[in-house]
């Protein structure tokens, strides 16, 4: 059984149905995650993610584990990829509020894998959880469900 390291819990904007999560030093261009069929899109280092929510507030937590983590089956979506974390550092891409310092640093820096839940309750903000430990592969660029994290 996997323990947790570390969590933070914070907000971030969503901007134009959008938000990121990066390793610090992450410059990518990713394409929407819905022309990709999903609501998620990874690249190397950095991971996109699509709401149905403009100009809200959304809850975010940011967890790492020793392993991976069990799933938990209350939330609505849940999509598992494959970044690097060369620096460790994670910041958060909000759009035209521009970039933003969780205060959540992985323990263990390297390639990850990521879960990524998104839950949208009735009438309260938006909520994902985004879960991190150490990947044994090497990260390629992907999207979704469909995404191959065996390398």
């Amino acid at each position: 059984m996997s323990s947790r390291l570390t969590a933070v819990t914070t907000t971030t904007l969503l901007d134009h149905r959008l938000f990121g999560i990066a390793d610090d030093g992450a410059e990518e261009d990713l394409p929407f995650p819905h022309e990709a069929g999903d609501w998620v899109c990874a690249g190397r280092s950095s991971i996109l993610v699509e709401t149905p929510f403009d100009n809200d507030e959304a809850v975010l937590r940011l967890e790492e584990w020793d392993g991976e983590p069990a799933e938990d089956h209350e939330w609505d979506d849940v999509v598992a990829v494959t970044i690097g974390c060369p620096s460790g550092a994670i910041r958060l891409n909000q759009v035209t509020a521009g970039w933003a310092d969780p205060g959540f640093t992985l323990a263990r820096p390297g390639d990850q894998h990521v879960r990524l839940s998104c839950r949208f309750g009735d009438g309260d903000d938006p909520e994902f959880l985004v879960q991190f430990w150490t990947a044994t592969t090497i990260a390629q660029p992907g999207h979704g469900p469909d995404r191959d994290l065996t390398g």
